[in-house]
């Protein structure tokens, strides 16, 4: 007997994920969104936790795998990407001289850790965890 996640699995290492979709979901699923979220899936089932992603990582990976399906992206090189939210460097939102004139050169600036979904309909990634009747 083979568990649900061996099975799957077995498909993810063939590349060929796209052949255990429920028929209802057939043709809706971006194939670069499937492929990022059976990256992160096998990831998360790796044999040694230290090759585990963290929470934080798992859920940069699946925000971005439904900006994927949501979005039309052409020709992004970014789209293959398997680089984990550790690795991206701060973004700089924001960056004014001082208004004193006084001009000692110093600079204020915000930065950000990448944490900004404000595109991202939370509700359809957190729409499992919210529904009170449980599975």
């Amino acid at each position: 007997m083979v568990n649900l996640a061996e099975w799957a699995m077995k498909w993810q290492k063939k590349g060929q994920l796209e052949q255990i979709i429920d028929v209802t979901l057939k043709g809706k699923i971006r194939a670069d969104s499937l492929r990022k979220f059976g990256e992160t899936a096998e990831k998360c089932l790796s044999d040694f936790g230290v090759d585990r992603p963290s929470m934080g990582d798992v859920l940069w990976n699946l925000e971005y795998v439904l900006q994927l399906q949501e979005a039309v992206l052409q020709n992004d090189p970014d789209e293959n990407s398997t680089n984990v939210i550790g690795e991206l460097s701060p973004v700089i939102h924001d960056f004014n001289r001082g208004s004193d004139g006084d001009g000692d050169g110093a600079a204020q600036f915000e930065m950000s850790s990448g944490d900004d979904i404000s595109g991202v309909s939370m509700s359809k990634v957190f729409s499992q965890l919210v529904k009170s009747e449980g599975r």
